[in-house]
């Protein structure tokens, strides 16, 4: 009995390894949302453009950064598409920020919002 519930167990979990939400918040010129998609495990379980931009070097500007991060987040198959997720945006950028320099992310994150993002 307990080896017939493994499999259906492992699949999940398998399967749970694909899973990924990616918040992007919302603004004047866009609405905000949290998207659950099916993607590729090359990226954190909770994303945003912020989050994807946090490394880019001062000389670059972080727009088309930005912008590339919602396209992938859109590459995948989407599960469920639901209101922004102030949460799931928070989680994203903490994890990105995560063995950083707090000063360079604080930084990196003031040249991000002053493109409204």
């Amino acid at each position: 009995m307990a080896r017939l519930l493994l499999v259906p167990v492992l699949v999940a979990a398998f399967a749970a390894l694909f899973v990924r939400s990616y918040s992007l918040p919302p603004a004047p010129d866009r609405r905000g949302g949290t998207v659950i998609v099916l993607d590729w495990p090359n990226r954190p379980l909770f994303g945003s453009p912020r989050g994807d931009c946090l490394g880019l070097p001062d000389s670059e500007l972080p727009i088309a950064c930005l912008i590339g991060s919602v396209t992938r987040s859109r590459q995948g198959l989407v599960l469920a598409s639901l209101p922004f997720c102030a949460t799931c945006h928070d989680l994203s950028q903490r994890i990105a920020a995560l063995g950083r320099d707090p000063e360079a992310v604080a930084a990196a994150q003031a040249r991000i919002s002053r493109f409204g993002w």
